[in-house]
């Protein structure tokens, strides 16, 4: 079925960030993001996650279905309602159904530790919380709907619901970073900050109600809106892909749902590309358009897609939560063969200002490195609960609000901005946002741990998170590790962890984390051990695993 399949006259427009100008209504509430497609398009496939199936009127008719239960429980406009996420179609319905009543979308990670979870309940006191499995509530006192609670809900007939608007200051979704302090930081998202993204991104992205979109990011991480409910809004289907990640794997559904656009984080994408012969028009006959960030991509693998597709489009991007999802794009439109250094990240997008930082003055000259800071409308409106770390990130210059996103950047010659590292504690990897500062402190929170430094190293041909704990006993560690696994997602648990008997200073006084790491990284190159010792003489052994039990 094509755009065109509806009479021009019956059509309902679609939001203002469709690429036809010819086409374009103005913004809708955010509870009605799909009500245009699903009127346009009813029967017209919206999400496919291999196992269920749904056009956009069912989408729309099960996000009704929600408002009206959530109503019923005593939401209301400004409530927060909690979603454990996981990747499945039923997902977008979720977030539309709490829009609908007005509320606050929050979507957190469900494989994260139950002691964390709680955590995090207690600090948002949510209206309700919906959980995609039938366990046991982590909190009391909570509306809490499992799993077959919520298909029942789902299954009830859809009244004609009236959504609630959002004002555009009002907090549309909240998503959760690895914070400094040891505690997640809450990033609110305003209604406007999210309707300017739209607008700004999609002049990029370039969905329209043709493409088909490939979603592989986790539904707690902001990507998840970016390559879902942005298409959806145009009436673009959305496959949302909850295989094993594996390169063949994920390449063979890409050409069997005949995939347009492919956003991918720079970890997937690499699977993807797999050294680079699997990426021929035959695998990816329909591709239009290839877009990675979230971390640094290796020059070579954008090589591959352009010069092998030299008709589709890679797009190199970055974004902090802060500043929704995505605010600085580069489109590579020729390789650089020799280049050995990361792509630029490029401009700000429309409604999105930049600049760069260095000993309070603004650079401007190629080469200089400094912090990059973001204004404009997409700049959050601050942290949930958190005023003080909002007030240490978000600054005010000439009447426009920017946030410090703590990067190092600088321009190239063409004015283009190149990203060079970070000034502080914070990496990305897998495409996810971690603060090594609150893997620090959850070891340091146990009794006999005198010091700990913890980093990213180089172990067999990627990078891993390393922790070593300086204690006068070996046995803390066991008790690390079962801190570790208690308090933290398993994504931020380190892959290797050392114990030292002595602390490492340098001449400042502080842990000498580059010493421990570079002789951890090195022993680590040499034994498959993921356990180690630094032992009196000054070598790093492989640890006995029963010795520190």
């Amino acid at each position: 079925m094509t755009t065109n399949s509806v009479p021009t006259a019956a059509r309902v427009a679609l939001p203002p960030w469709s690429i036809d100008p010819a086409d374009r209504g103005p913004a809708p509430a955010l509870g009605d993001l799909v009500r245009a497609a699903a009127s346009n398009w009813p029967d017209r496939p919206a999400l496919h996650d291999g196992r269920l199936g749904l056009t956009f009127a069912e989408l729309e008719q099960r996000a009704r279905s929600l408002a009206a239960w959530l109503a019923r429980q005593g939401v209301r406009a400004g409530d927060r309602v909690v979603v454990l996420a996981e990747k499945c179609a039923l997902m977008p319905v979720l977030a539309i159904g709490i829009w609908k009543c007005g509320a606050v979308y929050v979507p957190l990670d469900a494989t994260q530790p139950a002691p964390r979870l709680r955590g995090l309940l207690d600090r948002l006191r949510p209206g309700a919380v919906i959980a995609l499995d039938d366990g046991e509530p982590v909190v009391d006192g909570v509306r809490w709907a499992g799993r077959t609670q919520v298909d029942a809900i789902l299954s009830q007939p859809a009244p004609e619901w009236p959504t609630v608007a959002h004002r555009p200051e009002d907090t549309a979704y909240i998503i959760f970073t690895s914070g400094s302090t040891g505690e997640p930081k809450g990033v609110q998202i305003s209604t406007a900050n999210l309707v300017a993204y739209f607008g700004n991104h999609n002049e990029v992205l370039r969905f329209t109600p043709e493409s088909r979109g490939f979603s592989l990011s986790p539904f707690h991480f902001d990507v998840s809106i970016e390559d879902t409910l942005l298409p959806l809004s145009l009436g673009a289907f959305v496959y949302q892909f909850r295989g094993v990640h594996a390169g063949a794997v994920m390449r063979a559904v890409i050409a069997r749902e005949r995939i347009t656009h492919l956003i991918a984080v720079s970890t997937l994408l690499t699977m993807i590309t797999e050294g680079g012969r699997q990426v021929t028009r035959e695998n990816f006959p329909c591709l239009q358009m290839v877009m990675t960030g979230a971390e640094v991509c290796d020059p070579g693998v954008i090589n591959v897609w352009k010069d092998n597709l030299p008709e589709v489009r890679v797009i190199n991007v970055y974004g902090p939560t802060e500043a929704t999802i995505v605010c600085v794009a580069h489109e590579i439109e020729r390789t650089e063969p020799e280049r050995v250094t990361a792509y630029p990240i490029g401009r700000p997008l429309r409604g999105v200002s930049a600049r760069i930082v260095e000993d309070g003055s603004v650079v401007h000259e190629p080469g200089r490195v400094g912090e990059l800071w973001i204004g404009g409308e997409q700049v959050m409106p601050g942290y949930f609960d958190q005023p003080e770390e909002t007030a240490r990130r978000v600054v005010e210059v000439d009447g426009v609000r920017y946030y410090r996103t703590g990067d190092l950047c600088s321009y190239d010659e063409d004015g283009n901005i190149v990203f060079r590292g970070r000034d502080d504690d914070e990496v990305k990897l897998a495409g996810r946002r971690i603060h090594l500062g609150e893997i620090r402190q959850t070891a340091l929170s146990c009794p006999g741990v005198e010091r700990a430094a913890v980093a990213l190293v180089p172990s067999r041909g990627h990078d891993v998170i390393a922790l070593v704990v300086m204690a006068a006993d070996r046995s803390v560690v066991a008790a690390v590790e079962q801190r570790l696994t208690d308090l933290l997602p398993p994504y931020m648990r380190p892959a290797l962890l050392a114990w030292s008997p002595e602390l490492t200073v340098s001449s400042t006084g502080k842990t000498d984390e580059k010493r421990l790491m570079r002789r951890l990284a090195e022993a680590a190159g040499e034994a498959s051990a993921t356990h180690f010792v630094f032992t009196p003489a000054g070598d790093v052994e492989p640890m006995d695993r029963d010795a520190h039990v």
